[in-house]
Parts: C-alpha cells; sequence; structure tokens
C-alpha cells in the first residue's frame, strides 16, 4: 500500500506535480524503503531519485520538474525546457536540458534517458520554480545547441516576438560569454531583430538584404493605403529616383482564399495610395529560392 505521510508531504507532492525527491522524503519521515514498496501500490519511480505519487507515463512539464529534483540543489532548466517553464509558446521537446554546477555526483554515471546535462564553464545564476536559467541565458543556450540556421532563427525571433526578451538583453547575454557554439549564426539574427524583424519571414529578408549588399529597409512602417486607411507594411526602401518600393512577406496563411482576397484590396489600396512599387515574396522564397526575387528588388533599389 501506499505510504502513510504526513499532510506536509501531501502538501509538498500537490505543489510538486505530484513528484518527490528521496531527500525529500526522507526529511519529511518517508524512508526509502517505504518509497519502493510504494512503487508495488501505485507509485513509481521515476529516475533514480525521484518518486511519484501515481503510475503512467509523466508529461512534459513533470519531467522537467523531476529533473530539478533528480540532480538537486543548484541545478536550473536550461535551453528550451527554461523557456517553456517561462511561458514560451514554442516546441518543447521531451529530451529536459539542465545546467548541473561543477561536483555534482551526476556529472558522471547513468542517468534517465530523457534528461540531457551540461555543465558549462560559467557560472550560470538562476530562480523560479522550477528553478531556471533566465530567459536570456537560456534563449541563447537553446539557439547555440539548434541543429540548424533556421532553427536558430525561430526559437530568438519567437521569444522576441513573444515579449519573453529583448534584442538587446539576448546581445548582452551573447557578448558577455567567452565561447558560445553558432555565435555567427545568433549574431546574424540579432541584427535582423534589432533592425525590426518581427517574424522568422522578416529575419531571413533582412539577411538576404545583407547577404546580397542592398539598401537597409525600414521594417514595420506605416503607410497610407487609401482615403483615411493606415496600413503597415513589412519592409519600405527608397529607389535611387525617390520612389518608394513596399516588400510585403508572405506566410502560408496567405494562402488561403479569404486571405488572399484581402491581400489583393490591400494591394491594390497600399499602390493607389502611396504610388508605391509593390513587391511581394513568400518565406519559401525567401529562404529556398531567393535569387529571381532579389534580383528584381536589386535592380529597384540599387543605383543603375
Amino acid at each position: 500500500m501506499p505510504p502513510r505521510i504526513s499532510a506536509e508531504a501531501r502538501d509538498l507532492l500537490r505543489r510538486q506535480r505530484g513528484l518527490i525527491a528521496a531527500r525529500q522524503a526522507v526529511a519529511l519521515g518517508i524512508a526509502r524503503p517505504a518509497l519502493r514498496r510504494a512503487c508495488d501500490t501505485g507509485w513509481m519511480q521515476v529516475s533514480p531519485n525521484v518518486f511519484a505519487d501515481r503510475d503512467g507515463d509523466l508529461s512534459v512539464p513533470q519531467l522537467r520538474l523531476a529533473a530539478v529534483l533528480e540532480c538537486g540543489p543548484g541545478s536550473l532548466l536550461a535551453g528550451r525546457s527554461a523557456l517553456a517553464e517561462a511561458g514560451w509558446r514554442g516546441q518543447d521537446e521531451e529530451v529536459v536540458d539542465l545546467i548541473v554546477p561543477r561536483g555534482s555526483r551526476h556529472r558522471a554515471g547513468p542517468r534517465p534517458r530523457w534528461l540531457r546535462m551540461h555543465h558549462p564553464e560559467d557560472e550560470v545564476r538562476g530562480g523560479g520554480t522550477p528553478a531556471r536559467a533566465s530567459v536570456a541565458r537560456a534563449a541563447v543556450d537553446a539557439a547555440a545547441w539548434a541543429r540548424t540556421p533556421r532553427e536558430t532563427m525561430f526559437l530568438l525571433t519567437s521569444v522576441v516576438q513573444q515579449r519573453l526578451v529583448t534584442p538587446q538583453q539576448l546581445r548582452r547575454e551573447l557578448e558577455g560569454r567567452s565561447r558560445v557554439r553558432n555565435a555567427p549564426t545568433i549574431r546574424g539574427v540579432l541584427d535582423s531583430l534589432d533592425e525590426g524583424a518581427t517574424t522568422i519571414g522578416e529575419a531571413a529578408f533582412l539577411r538576404e538584404c545583407r547577404r546580397r549588399g542592398l539598401p537597409r529597409p525600414t521594417m514595420q512602417v506605416t503607410h497610407r493605403g487609401g482615403p483615411g486607411r493606415r496600413r503597415v507594411v513589412d519592409a519600405a526602401f527608397r529607389a535611387p529616383g525617390g520612389r518608394l518600393v513596399i516588400v510585403e512577406i508572405d506566410g502560408v496563411g496567405h494562402l488561403e482564399v479569404g486571405t488572399w482576397q484581402d491581400d489583393l484590396v490591400r494591394h491594390n489600396t497600399l499602390v493607389a495610395g502611396t504610388g508605391a512599387i509593390l513587391l511581394r515574396v513568400s518565406n519559401w522564397q525567401v529562404e529556398h529560392d531567393p535569387g529571381p526575387f532579389f534580383d528584381v528588388l536589386a535592380s529597384l533599389v540599387l543605383p543603375a
């Protein structure tokens, strides 16, 4: 049968998502043998040092807390795991990233398959419940551990777009460390965010402009789009002759019939209201086949 536990232990289980570390249980009068016997009657051993008060698959939030409980004081959720606990709405992983301090007995030896431990050279401060690295630290680490440049761009753009951190805070975090994997890619994304990018497509667009030596556009600028109408456009240039060149960067949502019809009205009213040349490009084109579009853009915004 499950161990007899005090009201204090039950309260701890409620606060810790149904989890308890062996050291916590012992401090509350539940011996390790009692914890192991409980696993025959409805409890579950999650990891060498963590138990759950019910059997079955754990949720990802439970796994994140179990990782911190397993490795003990001083350990911090890191990367995507820390971002998810801070409210990030992105693609979390079932593998939990955890920063483990120097000298921890978990630096070597067996560990749960869902736990990925990191041992940074620098001291990492954190807070919150469960304990986690700051958003800026977690975002830079997640970007450094990313598998592709697109993944790096998505991570950094999304945390800024969701107002969890500013580009300036990310840059201070990056430049305050001596060695960061993928640092050039991260700096390139931060440059795009500093220039006004608010989406992955806009960040990729600015990156391609820099790579091709095009003038720096004004991002998210408001122009008159018809009588009494003001519209925010993704990017705007001034051609050498002074004419306005507007670029709209379309995500996949613009392929829907209703959105496409709205885009036609928007396109026509912007041209009529501003006299601008209005170009449109899809996110896919910017990332996978940029040549044809950027050749046209360059012919308009570069001196002849």
